[in-house]
C-alpha cells in the first residue's frame, strides 16, 4: 500500500524509538482471548506471490475519547499471503467511513511479526490530536508506511464503530461541610456534589495543586449529577481544593472551600426573593429570580415542588447576601399555575426552612382568559364570543328589550331572537315584531348595505389617510400582529417576481411588480432596504362590501370586503385591483343575526347620516383588528387576498393568497382549473361525471382529476374567456364556467375582467352588468341570461333580518316563524359560487 510522504514522514516521526511493548500483557496465543479466531484457514491462502498480504479483521477501541483519555485501540491483524511479514497499524478518527491521509492519526501500535496464515493483536495507547468536539469513525491502516510489498495493497485498511471526542469538561463542583450529628470527637465530612460518574480529587490547600489527599468515584444518577460525602485523612489544612474528571480525562475547574473551625449547626434564615421575571415560550419558560440569602450560602430554586428531590437550579450568593439565578422549565398548559420555592444552606451545610415564592398562571392564548379562576379547566373564556365575558373577563353583554345580547369580535351587540324580527328599526322597542316583516318596513340600499363605493365613505377624510382605520396600512398592520407592515408587504408583493409552485403547477414570474408597483414605491420610502413609506402606499380604497350571502353557520356569519385599486408612480389608476376578503367573526345564529341587523341598520341610516360612517368603522373594526378571530395568525379574520390585474402581464391574470405565520403565501384560485383544461376531453369528463351537482351549483373542483393536476395554480383570463368541452350538457357548461373566476371575470357574465373598477381621485367605481343587473348573450347557445346579483344578494339579506319573503297569496302578518326555511335563513347564493 502506498500513503502520501506527509503521512509517512509522520508516521515515521511516531515510530522513532518505538519497541515491541504489551499491552498491558503480551497476549499469549497458546491460550487465545476472547474474540480470536484463530489461524486462517491454510486451505485458502494466497498462493504463488512470494509475498505476505496484511488485512485487518477487527477493530475495537472506545466509544468516547477525552482530551486526558488513556485508552487503549487495537486490531486483529492478519496475513493472509504465502511468506511471513512484519508491519505496524496505525490508529485513526475519521468523519467518515474511508480511512485516508487526511483523517486525524490517534496511534501507531508496535511492528509486529505475522506467519503466514496467522494472525496477531496489534494495540496502542490512544493520543488525541487537536480535534473538534463531534461523532467520528474509528479506523485503523496495516502497513501505513507502505514499506511492505504486499500480494494486495487494497485490503489494509479498516473502519470501525462511531467514537465520539468530547471535549466538554465537567462543571466546577459544588462543595459545602456535613457536620457531624454525634459527639465533638466526630469530625465534619466535605461534600462534593459535581457530574454524575465523575472522578474526584481532593487536595490541600487552594488551587488543586501537589499530591491529591484523597480520590473517589461519584456514581449515576438520572439528573446528571450526584453527590457524596468524604472523610478526610486529615484536617490539618486550613483549606481544600476539589478537582473533578469525567470518564474520558477532561477536568473541571478547582473549586475552594476553606477548612471546617467551628461546628455550626445553625440554619441560615430563610432566602427572600426580590424579584422573578418570567419569558413565555410555546416550549419552554425562561424565569429570572434575583434575591437576597445568607452570604456565600447555596441557594436551590425549586418548581413546583416544596424544596425534595434536587433543585431546578442552584446557585450561591455573593458576600453581600445577593444571588441571581436564571433557569428553563417546559411550558405548561394556557391557565395553570405554577410555584416557585427557595430554600438556603450554609458551608456546614446547614439548610433554612424552604420558602414559597411568587405564584405565576401561564398566559391564555390571545382572545382567551381564565375567567373563572379555576386552573383545572385553564383558559375556559372565549373573550371574542363570550357575552358573559365580552372583551374583558366580567363584561357582560345586556339585552335590550326582547333582544339578546350577543358578543361578536370582543364587542357587545344585540340580536333577534329566534321567531322575532326589527321590522321599525328603532333600538328602543327591540325586535317588536313576532311576525316577518313585509316588502314595504323591508328595504334593502345596495349602495349603502352591500357594496359601499361612495366618494364620501372612500375618500373619507379621517378613515382613509394613512392612520386610518380604512387605509392600506392599517389592514396590512392587522395582519402582521400590529407591527410595521413592511416585511409582511414587500414579501407579498415579491412573490410575483419568481416562478410560484402551487398544486404542482408553476406560475410565471410577473416581474412588472417590481418596476412598475413596488420599485417605485421603494423609492419615495428610502430604497429597498428602508420601511416603507405608506403615505406613498400605491392603494386606493374603492369599496367596502358585505357578503353576508358566504355565511357558514357553525364557522363564519360571513365575509367583509375592502376593494383597492392598484396606482402607478404618477397616482394613475392601474389594471389591477386588489380585495381584502375577510371572515366576519361568529358562527351562531345570534351572531349571524347581529351582522345582519347592523348591516341593515347602514341603510336605516342613510350615508347622508352623521353616524353612519361611524357605525361603518365600527362594524369593519368587528373583522379586520388583529385578534378578532384567535387560532389564526396574529388573530387575524383574513380568508384570502384575490388580486386581478392586467398591467404586470398579459394576459389577465387573478391571483389567490392566505395569511400564514410565515407570510401571504400563494394558494389554489378555487372552483377554477388550470387554463390548459379549457375545451378539453378531461374537463368534458369532470363534467358529465358531476352533472347533476354542477347544475345544481353543490360541487367542488378538486386539485387532481384522472391522475392530473387540475385546480389552477392562478386564474389566467384571455379576452372573451368561456369554459366549455365537448359534448356536454350546456347549461352545466354555462353554471360551471359562471362559477370559475375567469368566467365569471370575462365572457360568461359579459364583464371586462373588474366587477368593481379601478377609478382616479374623485371619480366613483363602476360596476359590472352582471353586479348591478343586465341581460347578456349565452357565449354557446346564445340565448339571453340575465344577471343582478346585487338585487340576489338584497333579498338574501332582506330574509336574514326580515324573515322569509311572503310567498304568493299571503301577507307579512300571515308569516309565523314556523313558516320560514330555518334560523337563520339559509343563504341564496349556490354553494359553488364564490365570488
Amino acid at each position: 500500500m502506498r500513503v502520501s510522504k506527509w503521512l509517512a514522514g509522520a508516521l515515521a516521526g511516531t515510530l522513532v524509538g518505538c519497541t515491541v511493548g504489551p499491552y498491558p500483557e503480551e497476549p499469549d496465543f497458546d491460550n487465545p482471548p476472547d474474540g480470536w479466531e484463530g489461524p486462517i484457514n491454510p486451505s485458502n491462502p494466497s498462493t504463488g506471490t512470494n509475498q505476505p498480504d496484511f488485512q485487518l479483521e477487527s477493530l475495537a477501541g472506545p466509544s468516547t475519547v477525552g482530551s486526558a483519555s488513556q485508552d487503549w485501540v487495537r486490531a486483529q491483524l492478519c496475513n493472509r499471503g504465502d511468506v511471513t511479514g512484519t508491519t505496524e497499524v496505525a490508529f485513526f478518527l475519521s468523519r467518515d467511513r474511508n480511512i485516508d491521509t487526511q483523517d486525524a492519526l490517534l496511534a501507531v501500535s508496535a511492528r509486529l511479526t505475522v506467519p503466514a496464515g496467522s494472525c496477531r493483536e496489534a494495540s496502542a495507547r490512544l493520543s488525541l490530536p487537536n480535534l473538534d468536539q463531534g461523532s467520528y469513525i474509528l479506523g485503523a491502516l496495516a502497513d501505513p508506511q507502505g514499506s511492505v510489498r504486499e500480494a494486495s495493497e487494497l485490503n489494509n485498511a479498516r473502519s470501525g464503530s462511531a467514537s465520539f471526542v468530547d471535549l466538554t469538561p465537567p462543571q466546577s463542583p459544588l462543595l459545602s461541610w456535613l457536620q457531624p450529628g454525634g459527639g465533638s470527637s466526630q469530625q465534619p465530612q466535605l461534600v462534593v456534589r459535581s457530574e454524575a460518574n465523575a472522578t474526584l480529587r481532593v487536595y490541600g490547600g487552594d488551587g488543586c495543586v501537589g499530591a491529591p489527599v484523597l480520590t473517589s468515584t461519584l456514581g449515576g444518577d438520572s439528573s446528571g449529577y450526584s453527590q457524596v460525602s468524604l472523610n478526610l485523612p486529615s484536617y490539618s489544612a486550613t483549606s481544600y481544593s476539589v478537582r473533578s474528571y469525567d470518564s474520558v480525562g477532561n477536568a473541571s475547574g478547582c473549586s475552594n472551600i476553606p477548612a471546617p473551625s467551628v461546628y455550626d449547626t445553625t440554619p441560615p434564615a430563610p432566602p427572600a426573593i426580590v424579584d422573578a421575571n418570567w419569558q413565555y415560550g410555546s416550549t419552554q419558560h425562561r424565569l429570572h429570580v434575583t434575591g437576597t440569602a445568607e452570604p456565600l450560602s447555596e441557594v436551590g430554586i425549586f418548581i413546583d415542588v416544596a424544596c425534595t428531590g434536587f433543585p431546578a437550579v442552584t446557585v450561591f450568593a455573593n458576600a453581600s447576601g445577593t444571588f441571581t439565578a436564571v433557569l428553563t422549565v417546559a411550558a405548561s398548559g394556557p391557565g395553570s399555575v405554577r410555584r416557585v420555592y427557595v430554600a438556603a444552606r450554609d458551608a456546614a451545610y446547614n439548610e433554612s426552612t424552604c420558602v414559597e415564592g411568587p405564584t405565576y398562571t401561564t398566559p391564555c392564548p390571545q382572545g382567551y382568559a381564565d375567567c373563572d379562576g379555576n386552573p383545572a379547566n385553564g383558559c375556559e373564556a372565549d373573550l371574542t364570543a363570550d357575552a358573559d365575558h365580552c372583551g374583558t373577563c366580567g363584561n357582560s353583554c345586556p339585552d335590550q328589550g326582547n333582544a339578546e345580547g350577543v358578543c361578536v369580535a370582543s364587542t357587545c351587540g344585540v340580536a333577534c331572537p329566534v321567531g322575532h324580527y326589527d321590522c321599525d328599526g328603532n333600538p328602543a322597542n327591540g325586535c317588536e315584531s313576532t311576525y316577518a316583516c313585509g316588502p314595504a318596513s323591508c328595504t334593502i340600499d345596495r349602495s349603502e348595505e352591500l357594496v359601499i363605493t361612495s366618494l364620501s365613505v372612500v375618500e373619507d377624510m379621517v378613515r382613509t389617510p394613512v392612520g386610518g382605520p380604512w387605509h392600506f396600512e392599517a389592514l396590512m398592520r392587522a395582519m402582521a400582529g400590529n407591527q410595521d407592515p413592511s416585511t409582511l408587504v414587500r414579501q407579498w408583493l415579491r412573490t410575483w417576481a419568481t416562478p410560484q409552485t402551487i398544486n404542482g403547477l408553476v406560475v410565471p414570474a410577473r416581474p412588472q411588480m417590481l418596476t412598475k408597483v413596488l420599485g417605485p414605491w421603494e423609492d419615495v420610502s428610502g430604497g429597498p432596504s428602508q420601511p416603507l413609506n405608506f403615505a406613498h402606499a400605491p392603494f386606493r380604497l374603492l369599496a367596502i362590501v358585505n357578503r353576508m350571502d358566504l355565511r357558514q353557520p357553525g364557522v363564519q356569519a360571513g365575509e367583509g370586503r375592502f376593494v383597492f385599486g392598484v396606482l402607478g408612480p404618477s397616482g394613475n389608476p392601474l389594471e389591477f385591483t386588489v380585495i381584502f376578503e375577510y371572515a366576519l367573526p361568529g358562527a351562531t345564529p345570534e351572531a349571524i343575526q347581529l351582522w345582519a341587523r347592523d348591516w341593515h341598520e347602514l341603510g336605516q341610516l342613510g350615508l347622508s347620516h352623521p353616524d353612519f360612517k361611524m357605525k361603518l368603522q365600527a362594524l369593519t373594526d368587528r373583522f379586520t383588528l388583529a385578534g378578532v378571530m384567535p387560532g389564526r395568525p396574529h388573530g387575524s379574520a383574513l380568508n384570502q387576498i384575490r388580486t386581478n390585474e392586467v398591467e404586470l402581464g398579459d394576459p389577465w391574470e387573478m391571483r389567490e393568497f392566505v395569511l400564514t405565520e410565515s407570510g401571504l403565501q400563494p394558494t389554489t384560485v378555487k372552483l377554477t382549473p388550470d387554463l390548459g383544461f379549457n375545451n378539453s376531453n378531461a374537463l368534458g369528463n369532470f363534467m358529465r361525471e358531476n352533472q347533476a351537482a354542477i347544475i345544481a351549483e353543490q360541487y367542488t373542483v378538486p386539485e387532481t382529476f384522472s391522475g392530473q393536476r387540475f385546480l389552477g395554480a392562478a386564474s389566467r383570463v384571455p379576452e372573451n374567456l368561456f369554459w366549455r368541452a365537448p359534448s356536454v350538457n350546456l347549461e352545466a357548461r354555462h353554471k360551471f364556467s359562471l362559477n370559475t373566476c375567469s368566467g365569471c371575470h370575462a365572457g360568461e357574465t359579459g364583464t371586462e375582467f373588474l366587477h368593481i373598477s379601478n377609478r382616479a381621485f374623485g371619480q366613483m367605481s363602476t360596476l359590472s352588468p352582471f353586479m348591478r343587473g343586465g341581460t347578456i348573450v349565452d357565449p354557446v347557445t346564445q340565448q339571453p341570461r340575465q344577471f343582478d346579483d346585487l338585487g340576489r344578494r338584497a333579498q338574501d339579506l332582506a330574509t336574514l333580518v326580515c324573515g322569509t319573503p311572503p310567498a304568493p297569496g299571503l301577507k307579512g302578518s300571515d308569516l309565523t316563524f314556523e313558516s320560514l326555511l330555518g334560523f337563520p335563513a339559509p343563504s341564496n347564493l349556490p354553494r359553488s359560487r364564490v365570488h
